[in-house]
């Protein structure tokens, strides 16, 4: 029997690492992209296939997903993992602030949209698959969070965000009739590459105590992946940090 086929991107680190050695484990063959050389080294412990480039340029994905087919078969899984976080607000300068929206949507929203496009029609071809989109807590908020959806210093990201939720929601009322699932991951704060970086280099150690670990993130997908084609689709996962990381019942 062919192998189930899966990409995940912004897989040099971190969660898009981890989700790479579980579905691996789970006896997908996996295809990694990133813009970072390292994804080399992710490909090389997990068995996969590694592209090294930019998710938000149409013609690395056009090469990713038509090699994958071609060498591997049609494509089961996508996880939209790539993405970037920095602060900007509405009182920055707007001195280079065209490049920081291009920058900032590139990596969170267009890269998700021209892979999912790109892979639609192999799924399609194969009778259905999963899109799995890495989302945040920011646009939902865990159980009993009083906060406001917004933070003050992350407008781009947010907005970015909240453009994920559009193509998820739309996409799994359109591709339900294909069999495709379309559903978001929303990510609390996890012990990361990118979240160290974010929060600097005193970290108090009880707050990092809290953070969800990758690889408990990565069994949440495998298993959200596993509900198969009646499992849930255009559904919110919700997962904090300080809470157990397991899969809630659908929203």
């Amino acid at each position: 029997m062919p192998a189930r086929v899966a990409i995940v991107t912004g897989a040099a680190q971190g969660i898009g690492a981890a989700v790479a050695q579980r579905l691996a484990t789970d006896g997908y063959a996996v295809v990694v992209t990133d813009r970072r050389e390292e994804i080399t080294h992710v490909a090389a412990t997990t068995g996969s296939i590694a592209h090294v480039g930019d998710v938000g340029d149409v013609d690395h994905v056009r090469h990713v997903v038509d090699t994958t087919v071609a060498d591997l078969g049609p494509i089961a899984v996508l996880v939209n993992n790539a993405g970037e976080i920095w602060p900007t607000t509405a009182t920055d300068s707007v001195d280079g602030i065209e490049g920081e929206f291009d920058r900032m949507f590139a990596s969170n929203i267009r890269g998700a949209f021209l892979f999912g496009r790109h892979v639609v029609p192999s799924m399609i071809q194969r009778g259905g698959g999963d899109i799995v989109n890495i989302s945040t807590d920011h646009v939902l908020p865990g159980p009993g969070c009083d906060r406001h959806h917004g933070h003050g210093s992350m407008d781009l990201y947010n907005a970015s965000k909240w453009a994920l939720n559009g193509l998820t929601f739309d996409w799994a009322r359109s591709l339900a009739r294909h069999h495709i699932r379309v559903n978001n991951v929303c990510m609390g704060a996890t012990d990361t590459e990118m979240l160290r970086n974010w929060m600097g280099p005193n970290v108090d150690p009880a707050m990092a105590a809290t953070w969800m670990h990758p690889d408990d993130v990565a069994a949440v997908i495998s298993e959200l992946i596993a509900e198969g084609p009646n499992g849930r689709t255009a559904d919110s996962v919700g997962l904090y940090a300080g809470q157990p990381c397991v899969l809630p019942p659908p929203l």
